[in-house]
Formats: C-alpha cells, structure tokens, sequence
C-alpha cells in the first residue's frame, strides 16, 4: 500500500469519526482497516455487539453510547490487521480515535500496538503523551496523563480493587500520571496513586503510594531509591520515536 492510499484511508476515516460512528459509519471504518465483510453485514453485527465493559459494574452504570463503543471496538479491531502494524496509518488512527474517545486527548498521542483499555472516555491525556507496546490502563476510576508522560512496553495501570469475599463489591481510586512523569517496562501502578511530574517508576515495581515529583521508585512494593538525574524538563527529550515522529 502506497503513502497516498494510506493517506486517502486516514481522510475518509477522520471524516467518519468526526461525523459520528453510529453502527453504518463504524461498517465502513473497519472495512477500511481491513475488515473484509460487507458493510450491511458489519453494521447488523455492530447493533448487538457487546464488549467486556459493557458487562462490568461501571458499565451498567455508566453506558457506553453507540458511538463510543464503536470506538473502542475500532481500536481493538486495528491490532488485528496488518494496517495494525504499519506505523503510518495506525499511529495517526490511533490519534483519531483517542481525540474523540477520550474525555480529553491534546496534541502528539503517540499509542503502539497492543495498548488497551477498558472506559475511553475516563481518560484524559495531555500534550505529547505515549503509550508503548502492550500497555494496559484500567480507567474505571478516571486516569490522566499529564503532557510528556510516558508508559513504556507492558505497563499496567489499575483504578479499581476487589472485596476477597464478594468479587463484585469494589472500591476505586483515580490514578494521576504527571507530566514528563515515566513508567517503564512491567510495573504496575495501583489506584489512587498520583505519580509527580517527572517520575520515574522502575521495570518491574509495584507502586502501592504516590510518588513524589522527579523521584525514582523501584521494588515490590515500589520505595523511593535516589532522584532524578535532572529536573529540567526543557532540557528532556522525552519523544517515543526517533526524530519526533508523529509528535511536535
């Protein structure tokens, strides 16, 4: 597939998702993902389509509009196609979605293959933030993500806990990501915890409390190890890709 055709995919699909995705919109958005079924098919299969979060507490509380689970099964969908790997088209779909998905979404969202999440519209991003591969974000309890923040390969971030005894009984907590604030590979990070601007959460830690601004925690549970090796931020170059692709 050439440049152009990527181009003309990402017009036609940036004009369907700011018209709506009502289930006829959403058929042809998926078809231009990949999804080789007939619109009509798609679009009767959309209408009694339910997705995990639709079956959780919150869902039943808060509802997905038709719009906004389309959304999310779109996101889904992209990982499973080709297109899905092919940074000049999915990168910028991802874009796409997120602006008009999530409660907020600024500038520069930079998401990889395989991220996931479960309420869209609970999360809030600020300029410039990227997820890489495989990260998971619990956003039952609402998350943000200041400007510059990053997730690195396989994070997870959790917004809700369950009673031992009555799994369906649950508390939750929001989840506060500053800015320029990073998280590298596998930690996790627990609800209510705020990570302060400039952060760092090492490989593999549990945190468990929040965190306070440009210091690093590491361990199982994450306990504060030294500061920041620097806490001027105009002097980061905290962009996911090289040369700042998709990014300012």
């Amino acid at each position: 597939m050439s440049l152009d055709d990527i181009q003309n995919r990402l017009k036609q699909l940036e004009k369907l998702i700011s018209d709506g995705l009502d289930n006829s919109n959403a058929a042809l958005a998926l078809r231009l993902v990949g999804c080789a079924s007939e619109k009509e098919e798609i679009a009767d299969m959309l209408s009694a389509f339910k997705i995990w979060g639709d079956y959780m507490p919150v869902g039943k509380q808060d509802p997905y509009t038709e719009e906004q689970r389309n959304l999310h099964i779109l996101w889904e969908c992209l990982d499973r196609y080709p297109l899905g790997i092919n940074c000049a088209f999915a990168i910028p779909l991802r874009q796409l979605i997120a602006k008009k998905l999530f409660k907020r979404c600024g500038e520069g969202f930079v998401a990889n293959e395989g991220c996931r999440f479960n309420y869209g519209h609970r999360i809030e991003v600020g300029d410039n933030v990227s997820w890489n591969a495989g990260c998971y974000i619990d956003s039952k309890g609402g998350v943000s993500f200041g400007d510059f923040s990053m997730l690195t390969e396989y994070a997870k971030i959790f917004t809700h806990s369950h009673n031992e005894i009555d799994h369906l009984e649950r508390e939750y907590g929001r989840v506060e990501i500053g800015g320029y604030a990073k998280v590298y590979t596998n930690a996790t990070i627990l609800p209510s915890v705020r990570l302060g601007k400039g952060a760092i959460v090492a490989t593999g830690a549990v945190v468990t409390k929040s965190v306070d601004d440009f210091t690093l925690v590491a361990g199982v549970p994450a306990r504060p190890m030294r500061m920041r090796k620097g806490t001027d931020v105009t002097l980061f170059n905290q962009y996911m890709m090289g040369d700042r692709e998709f990014q300012k």
